[in-house]
């Protein structure tokens, strides 16, 4: 596990500077405390981080083939390398390290281009080919490890986190208005776009080469999102459980101390569950928990630790987001909203004083269709589009009309949206509008983030209720939420998390299955139930999801009302014009007032207004330097 970054001057021919490299991997240290590697020749150079976790003798990167043609660094495992080693091997490849990473330049050379098709893991690759003068960034199929880049002058400037793009000093920081659109509606900012205009993140699946001064960027894999009504669902139960145990199987190789994510949910007790068959010693497990929290997951993950005899470690969290807040303003470098990083971090924390990697249950959500939203858009859409149509004309009148902050305004007006719409975004985007200034808004008058991304949900339309849902969230809500959440948290922490059930094997099977075999009446994840039903305790399988809920509401009432409060009236915002701060204002009110909920908009915005202060001071320093 490692952070990479690097600088190819294929336009300028510019020789690349070892100072320029240095700052950009110091930015990153805590991805990689272990050891720090380089390459440097001509107009290319190359940096990587290493948290050391396979191979530790002679693993350090940056790696090479035989003749030191090919060179690569790169974040992340590959789980089946052993296996690949063994094919090259036969096929004449010659190695000189035991670890991952070597797999990478002989499978370069064996396959060219497609090479990461071959690949289980989660990973960002860096690859420099010197007789092609050709560079090669890859990203992972889900999307687990990040990497983005950015055009500059003299070529293109890339790294695992926007810091190290901007400690090149080479990218200009202009916001992109879109981004901060994009941002208030979905709580976060979906890839290809950052919050900088020049900056892009790389899609999962997304290979981008640069080859003769001419940029290439394409998609090597893209899920089939076709199901499967033959399915049996004996056989399938069956044969998703080997493909899950094997999944375990691969993320329990390395050769340091290994534990396992425990929230009480679903997703993480089947890991534990796996875990414990294959291995011959107690799992180490650890939970975090809120001291004021009413819907407390303690005694779910309690249950599985003692069923399956794991060394179990709990955090009781009493402090507030106020002493980590600035910690995940610089951790995520632009602005999230999910306020889930909070007890994430302290998990994270936590896991890392004991071991250094960590399975937990990432993606079952998405795959399986475990989220209540998946009940309620499958519920809505019974209802016959006439139907639809009177109410949402019927919604629409009542929603003219009623007060900004009568309660039901925002349902009426949800009647009038068809189902995507309002799956995706709902009435967050009109709130939106109504939060940011008219001064802002004008220079991308007429953008929405429905009709920017509805694209993927129209086209995974194939007949399958769920189909379309569970693919908007697999390209955009998994990616750049959920697994950016996970990687920036725990990488603050040099911890290492993998995710069984996002091996590509895994989805791509469950992604055949009909929505009637993962949504069942008012049951979520049905599949996954009647597989582990005779392996869990009952009180596991049954329960409704509940997911990393904090007391965020009460916490803007109390601890984090001061600075919200100074976050309203702060001038550096005033003087941005970004926001409609009377509105902003207005929200508040009715949240301490007990008038209506408030949280998201609210926590959002203070997010934002927290990572504006950095922004300003980077703004600063780039004008004097």
């Amino acid at each position: 596990m490692c952070g990479i970054t690097g600088v190819y001057n294929h336009r300028s021919g510019r020789q690349v500077d070892r100072e320029m490299i240095e700052r950009m991997c110091g930015r990153i240290v805590h991805r990689g405390p272990d050891d720090q590697g380089m390459y440097l020749k001509g107009p290319v150079g190359l940096g990587m981080r290493r948290l050391s976790i396979i191979d530790l003798e002679t693993g350090a990167q940056p790696i090479f083939n035989e003749d030191r043609s090919v060179v690569t660094i790169f974040n992340g495992e590959i789980y089946n390398y052993q296996e690949l080693r063994r094919e090259l091997i036969e096929r004449g490849h010659h190695f000189k390290t035991c670890g991952d990473t070597e797999v990478i330049v002989h499978l370069y050379e064996e396959y060219g281009l497609d090479f990461a098709n071959h690949l289980n893991g989660m990973f960002a690759i860096a690859l420099w080919d010197g007789v092609r003068r050709r560079l090669v960034l890859i990203r992972d199929r889900l999307g687990q490890k990040p990497l983005c880049f950015a055009p500059t002058k003299g070529g293109i400037v890339f790294g695992s986190e926007l810091k190290c793009l901007l400690e090149s000093g080479e990218v200009e920081i202009e916001i992109d208005h879109r981004s901060v659109q994009h941002y208030f509606t979905l709580g976060y900012i979906p890839h290809p776009m950052s919050i900088y205009k020049p900056v892009k993140w790389l899609e999962p699946g997304g290979r981008l080469v640069i080859e003769n001064d001419q940029w290439n960027r394409d998609c090597y894999w893209t899920l089939d999102t076709r199901t499967d009504p033959s399915l049996v669902t004996d056989d399938l139960a069956e044969h998703m459980f080997d493909l899950l145990t094997d999944a375990v199987r691969l993320r329990m190789v390395g050769e340091v101390p290994l534990g396992a994510f425990l929230s009480g949910g679903l997703d993480s007790s089947i890991i534990v569950a796996l875990m414990s068959q294959l291995s011959s010693q107690p799992i180490k497990t650890f939970h975090v928990d809120f001291a004021d929290q009413k819907n407390s997951e303690r005694a779910y993950a309690q249950a599985i630790a003692d069923h399956f005899e794991t060394e179990h470690h709990e955090l009781t969290v009493k402090p507030s987001a106020v002493e980590v807040l600035d910690d995940l303003v610089n951790c995520f470098d632009e602005p999230f909203g999910d306020s889930s990083a909070v007890p994430t971090y302290y998990l994270s924390q936590l896991t890392r004083e004991h071991v250094t990697v960590a399975l937990g249950g990432d993606g079952g959500d998405e795959i399986f269709g475990g989220y209540e939203r998946y009940l309620r858009i499958l519920n809505r859409r019974k209802l016959s589009v006439p139907v639809r149509k009177v109410l949402g004309g019927l919604g629409n009148a009542i929603h003219q009309v009623l007060p900004h902050k009568a309660p039901g305004r925002r349902y009426f007006r949800s009647l009038g949206m068809c189902s995507n719409e309002y799956f995706m975004v709902g009435t967050a985007e009109m709130e939106t509008r109504e939060l940011l200034s008219r001064e802002f808004l004008e220079p991308i008058k007429g953008f929405s983030t429905y009709d920017e991304l509805r694209g993927v949900m129209d086209q995974a339309d194939c007949g399958d209720l769920l189909r379309p849902y569970s693919t908007f969230d697999l390209n955009y809500y998994l990616p750049a939420d959920i697994l950016t959440k996970l990687d920036r948290m725990s990488m603050a922490h040099s911890l290492e998390l993998r995710s069984p059930m996002l091996d590509y094997r895994v989805v791509e099977m469950a992604a055949k299955i009909p929505h009637h075999q993962k949504v069942q009446g008012t049951t979520t994840k049905w599949l996954l139930k009647k597989i582990f039903k005779q392996q869990l305790p009952q009180q596991v399988t049954q329960q409704r999801k509940q997911g990393f809920a904090l007391p965020l509401a009460s916490w803007l009432c109390e601890e984090l009302r001061p600075i919200l409060e100074d976050a309203l009236y702060d001038p550096l915002l005033i003087q941005s014009e970004i926001f409609n701060l009377s509105q902003v204002r207005q929200l508040a009110d009715e949240h301490w007032s007990g008038v209506r909920d408030r949280t998201t908009p609210l926590w959002n915005y203070l997010f934002f207004a927290r990572w504006w202060q950095q922004y300003n001071q980077l703004q600063r320093a780039t004008m004097r330097s």
